[in-house]
């Protein structure tokens, strides 16, 4: 009887709260990272700090690349390109700075039109830079780094995701609602649900599914491809969502929050799946790796982790 007990209070354990995940990388830089992400192929790892500086790490080799000198302006956001060739810095000074990989070098540095860069992100077919800010949003062209729209500004949009076709932008912030921007220049659309301000946006790359999270930790799972998208919402993290991404094959989510702890979802039950422990403060970004089987965490602890997904 009292073996049943046990087994059954596992059993809720393990549906109520998930699994544990395992560590497995611990990239300790006395630093307090707010942002991380993936090259396309996996092969390399990027983070940024709150001081601004940025590092690069090998994630199967499980080792620092390098540590690259931000000079005097503080990075905010970053975004790989398509191939992994660039890696788009945004600065507190409203400056775009590229780097080329693995050797992070400068390419081209360029300034937006506002005082500090909010997100950045390349478009998946590669052809655009997204770039948000106070004032409203920017796409520049990659071609030549030259701007060709600027987004008229609905409060102040602070996370931005393409989808996978690279027809539209979703973009949320203050104004708690998110914005479905169309890229050929027809009227957006707002999707309403939060009560906090949108902090978390994310899209599969299948483009069935898109994801939003805010400040009070809840997040929506939204569906795509209808007129009216319709989302579940449930209570992620306490505290407020910092961070979301969808496993390559868009059944998992994974979220940081600022509880100091990193969970995957499945996306169509939004049922918990993993719980990681092992962050001291708030963990401001997560990343899937392409292959998987591992995710990447930021954390104001100074330590990116890479964490096993089962």
């Amino acid at each position: 009887m009292f073996k049943h007990f046990i087994l059954t209070l596992l059993f809720l354990s393990f549906f109520l709260f998930g699994c544990g995940g395992q560590e497995k990388a611990n990239f300790y830089e006395g630093q307090r990272f707010i942002a991380v992400d993936f090259t396309r192929d996996g092969s390399i790892l990027a983070g940024i700090s709150k001081d601004g500086s940025v590092v690069l790490w090998d994630p199967v080799k499980q080792s620092k690349i390098q540590s690259i000198d931000v000079k005097e302006n503080r990075v905010t956001a970053l975004s790989f390109n398509k191939d992994g060739s660039l890696l788009a810095l945004g600065q507190d000074n409203g400056q775009i700075r590229l780097l080329t990989i693995p050797d992070g070098i400068d390419k081209d540095t360029f300034k937006t039109g506002a005082t500090k860069v909010k997100a950045v992100s390349f478009s998946p077919d590669g052809k655009s830079l997204a770039i948000a800010n106070k004032l409203g949003i920017e796409i520049w062209a990659t071609s030549n780094f030259k701007k060709t729209t600027t987004l008229p500004k609905s409060g102040q949009m602070q996370e931005i995701a393409w989808t996978p076709d690279s027809k539209n932008l979703i973009a949320g912030g203050s104004d708690f609602n998110l914005n479905i921007i169309p890229m050929d220049g027809t009227a957006k659309t707002s999707l309403k649900g939060h009560t906090k301000a949108v902090s978390a946006v994310a899209f599969s790359s299948d483009g069935k599914l898109f994801a939003s999270g805010d400040r009070s930790g809840k997040i929506r799972i939204w569906t795509w491809g209808e007129k009216s998208p319709t989302s579940k919402e449930f209570q992620a993290h306490q505290g407020g969502v910092d961070s979301i991404s969808f496993s390559a094959d868009g059944t998992i989510l994974a979220s940081a929050g600022r509880d100091a702890l990193v969970k995957t979802w499945h996306t169509q039950s939004a049922e918990p799946l993993q719980i990681f422990k092992g962050h001291l403060n708030d963990v401001k970004g997560v990343a899937f790796n392409p292959d998987g089987k591992t995710i990447a965490s930021a954390g104001l602890d100074g330590t990116v982790k890479i964490w096993e997904v089962k």
